[in-house]
């Protein structure tokens, strides 16, 4: 397989402190760790509130001595299988508070990567210019994919459209799109903006993609209805995701495209988003029994093989982009892992070199106003013939005395005057 070579916008990791991939991979599960740690503390307040707005809140906890539904929740004395059933069925409102807390994922990962590891913001994808184009271009990805893979369920008869949901709430939508904006965005950043660039810096960037995408699709492992076919989907969603950060050079679209399509499938389509709870949405789908294989089923689409044919017509497309494009190279033409491309199609090199600073330019001056005597022009007629370059001779030979000497500075003050 031809390798890819390490786009532009990825230079400044290039120049921090690499690690070794087992130190990467520690670093990150440390880091995994903490964000599930602050996320869960993120929850804490939005849980409260919901608890205690419950009229029969108190049945939930065992008081252990304590009067209050907080004091239940701090000390350790609630009844979590009564806790799980209650999560179970907790509001519209909970739901959408829980994807905008990840916001603190972004400022965690991004804070370590630039105080830590001391990268810039575009190495994290964060890179200036058409940033709105960039987003809208990942959002109508979003619809293109997920629509590909609707139409090839409703096709089939995996899926039946519902029309349009009579339980719909305007304001809930709005929030559901902000929100995914936000969780999208926190997935993106720590798979692709922080852990793929991070493992750029001391392996090939196809290794780098791979890895990231195993991690993307482990992170999904306790999400519930999971298959083998869904653990597929979600590393060859990886895999796309992670191809089209380096292709497009940016974080902007990969970002928009996964936000995209976890709002149309939950709250445009009413499909559960990677086997968790459905949110409010525009229009309802409902499911054809025996037909999982194709649809997903409770796992939502990216459990089914529709999913699996959209995501690889979608590698596939970025792949002859990339081609296009002069990234693919094979494994020897690549100096070290780290060799950057610009993003512009390869060019033939140039036969002069021009002078880089205003030392080499007066060199160069100087160089061509050498005198250049007979010995040295016969030489290089001779070299020329031999390499087959001049074929025919005159026959005549001309001498001039040893002393004589060819100054370019006399002809080109004749052709002055």
């Amino acid at each position: 397989m031809r390798e890819i070579k390490m786009p532009a916008f990825m230079k400044d990791a290039g120049n921090t402190k690499a690690h070794s991939m087992w130190r990467e991979m520690a670093i990150f599960i440390l880091l995994y760790v903490i964000s599930i740690f602050v996320e869960a503390m993120a929850m804490v307040p939005g849980l409260l509130v919901y608890i205690a707005s419950r009229p029969d809140a108190a049945s939930w906890f065992e008081r252990a001595g304590s009067s209050d539904v907080t004091g239940g929740l701090w000390n350790g004395s609630v009844d979590m299988d009564k806790y799980s059933a209650l999560l179970q069925a907790q509001p519209e409102w909970l739901l959408i508070y829980t994807l905008f807390a990840e916001i603190l994922l972004i400022a965690l990962y991004v804070g370590y990567c630039r105080l830590i590891e001391k990268r810039s913001f575009s190495s994290m994808g964060f890179t200036r210019g058409h940033i709105l184009v960039r987003y809208i271009k990942g959002l109508l990805w979003a619809v293109v994919l997920f629509g590909g893979a609707y139409l090839f369920c409703i096709g089939t008869g995996a899926v039946h459209f519902g029309g349009v949901s009579a339980d719909m709430i305007p304001g809930y939508i709005v929030l559901y799109f902000v929100g995914y904006m936000i969780q999208g965005m926190a997935e993106e950043v720590i798979c692709r903006g922080y852990l793929l660039v991070s493992l750029s810096r001391n392996h090939s960037v196809w290794y780098s993609v791979v890895i990231s995408s195993g991690v993307f699709m482990a992170m999904h492992m306790s999400n519930d209805h999971m298959t083998l076919l869904a653990f597929i989907n979600i590393f060859l969603c990886g895999l796309l995701f992670g191809l089209i950060f380096v292709e497009r050079g940016n974080i902007w679209m990969v970002a928009a495209l996964h936000s995209g399509w976890n709002f149309l499938q939950n709250n445009i389509f009413g499909i559960p988003v990677s086997g968790m709870a459905q949110g409010n949405s525009v229009f309802l789908t409902s499911f054809t029994e025996g037909r999982s294989l194709i649809s997903g089923g409770a796992f939502g689409v990216e459990g089914g093989i529709a999913v699996t044919a959209v995501l690889a017509v979608g590698i596939y497309i970025t792949y002859r982009r990339m081609e296009k494009k002069g990234m693919l190279v094979e494994p020897e033409q690549l100096e070290n892992p780290g060799q950057m491309f610009t993003g512009e199609a390869p060019r033939q090199e140039r036969t002069e070199k021009a002078p880089e600073s205003a030392d080499e330019q007066k060199e160069e001056v100087e160089y061509t106003s050498m005198p250049l005597n007979l010995d040295t022009l016969n030489r290089i007629e001779t070299q020329k013939r031999e390499a087959g370059i001049l074929t025919k001779s005159s026959g005549e030979q001309i001498t001039y005395p040893r002393s004589t000497v060819f100054n370019a500075d006399y002809f080109r003050e004749k052709d002055e005057e």
